[in-house]
């Protein structure tokens, strides 16, 4: 089960809130578990390699000054939240207004709303393994797919962070969060071919610095396509596939912190 949730929050008081706040919405998400399952919430927390969740930042602070957000209580944020698995999906299924408020740093926020379904709000949604794996076996190939990435992402490669969307880390990223949860294993042997037939063909993006507490990265944003280098049917499904994957996934590391929220371009 897939789930992305988005709660529209309201501070209390006027308040600063650093940009790179990736880690206090991590600790926030996880004390939001915490009230309903304080089982899932240590196991979430001490899951490795891969989290079956993923956290926003706010994702329409704008107004800052330096390196802080600043915030005020005429006005609402959004923060996301989506669920790889069952169980993570039926708790953030379940959040409501009334479950008390949310701590991100010093900010302190009521939840005016949670919106589950694209209909209440179209960065939230529903989906499922067998269903997307199943809607993409009958779906004509394409050319080219193209990810928008929002937040900042980079990719841990041999202990050293790697800010750029080579094929073979965006697509392994995501086969590797499919392959942890999805009934579906896709398998090494798709990566190889990724690595073979999947291309970068045009882009436009950015690289930003990134606070991670005791650690500091860097990670790209923007537009990407992909084509392929040959007519490969199976191949440009499971990209394809992949591509709207991620809006619930994420792409690479510490998307429970904030980084790497991806987007599937529809052209």
């Amino acid at each position: 089960m897939l789930s992305a949730v988005v709660l529209t929050l309201q501070p209390i008081t006027p308040v600063r809130l650093p940009v790179s706040h990736g880690r206090f919405a991590y600790t926030a998400a996880l004390e939001l578990f915490l009230r309903r399952d304080a089982a899932l919430a240590k196991a979430l927390h001490e899951a490795r390699p891969h989290k079956p969740f993923t956290v926003s930042p706010l994702l329409d602070a704008q107004e800052r000054e330096g390196n802080e957000f600043c915030l005020h209580p005429e006005q609402v944020y959004t923060w996301r939240l989506t669920g790889l698995t069952k169980r993570v999906s039926e708790h953030l299924l379940s959040f409501t207004p009334n479950m008390g408020g949310v701590r991100i740093g010093d900010a302190v926020f009521s939840i005016v709303n949670v919106a589950t379904t694209a209909e209440e709000h179209p960065e939230a949604g529903q989906d499922d393994y067998i269903a997307l794996w199943e809607r993409w076996g009958k779906v004509a190939p394409t050319d080219s797919v193209t990810l928008l990435f929002l937040t900042p992402t980079t990719f841990r490669v041999n202990h050293f962070e790697q800010p750029f969307p080579l094929p073979r880390w965006v697509f392994g990223s995501l086969i590797a969060l499919w392959d942890a949860f999805s009934p579906y294993p896709i398998g090494q042997g798709m990566r190889e071919l990724i690595e073979e037939a999947v291309i970068l063909s045009n882009w436009r993006g950015e690289t930003r610095r990134v606070e991670l507490g005791n650690h500091r990265t860097v990670g790209f944003t923007g537009k990407f396509t992909y084509r392929f280098a040959e007519r490969l049917p199976e191949l440009s499904r499971l990209i394809g596939m992949l591509a709207e994957f991620a809006f619930y996934a994420g792409v690479g590391w510490h998307t429970a912190h904030g980084m790497g929220q991806t987007r599937w371009i529809r052209e």
